[in-house]
């Protein structure tokens, strides 16, 4: 199994992606398309973790390069093994149908859904993630912002969303609220040197 497919690198090229979706029938193919449910599938199975983790791979890589049937294979296997309300499961299916939506009317209801699991789930980290994404992909530049301060109160040391946060602050011209969140980032990630080299430009 090519190590791309468990462990793909940070920055996929578009050409990396199209070779990693074109081998979504030979994965699809020869992994297993059924379990047992957990915990049994842990003592009579022979998956493995990279098992699932190709197939979580192969659905960005899919989903990136219009391969949406392959996907949807993809990640109806997902959907059998661990279930509906796995969070990282229902991450991905708020992924799939946000790529699939023909309209705004369509995001406006994935964006409504996500609310919902939110409401029922405050802590639900991959689908507040999910609905950032899709505010941003909105240009709902300011419901995105309150989003991630919302997403930070509950994970206050995520640096990564810290620094979403200042590239949001600073396409708005907040840059002092930008310079904070980078600080933010420092204070988690010290020795990260290409963070204070952005403070120092901001």
């Amino acid at each position: 199994m090519s190590a791309d497919l468990i462990y793909p690198p940070p920055r996929v090229l578009p050409a990396e992606a199209l070779r990693i979706s074109q081998e979504a029938p030979r994965v699809l193919q020869t992994s297993p398309n059924g379990s047992l449910p957990y915990p049994l599938s842990l003592l009579a199975s022979t998956e493995t973790q990279e098992a699932w983790l190709t197939h979580e791979n192969l659905i960005l890589s899919c989903l990136r390069t219009g391969d949406d049937k392959s996907a949807k294979l993809c990640l109806d296997r997902l959907l059998a093994r661990f279930g509906e309300s796995n969070e990282r499961v229902m991450a991905l299916v708020g992924m799939y149908e946000e790529a699939v939506a023909e309209n705004d009317q369509a995001l406006e209801k994935i964006l409504q859904n996500y609310e919902e699991l939110i409401h029922r789930d405050p802590t639900n980290l991959p689908i507040r993630k999910r609905r950032i994404a899709l505010l941003k992909s909105m240009a709902k530049t300011s419901d995105a912002i309150s989003a991630l301060t919302e997403l930070l109160d509950f994970s206050p040391i995520d640096a990564e969303a810290w620094a979403e946060l200042s590239e949001l602050y600073f396409s708005q011209m907040a840059y002092q609220q930008a310079i904070f969140s980078l600080e933010e980032v420092l204070l988690i990630m010290p020795n990260a040197w290409n963070v204070s080299v952005h403070v120092a430009e901001v």
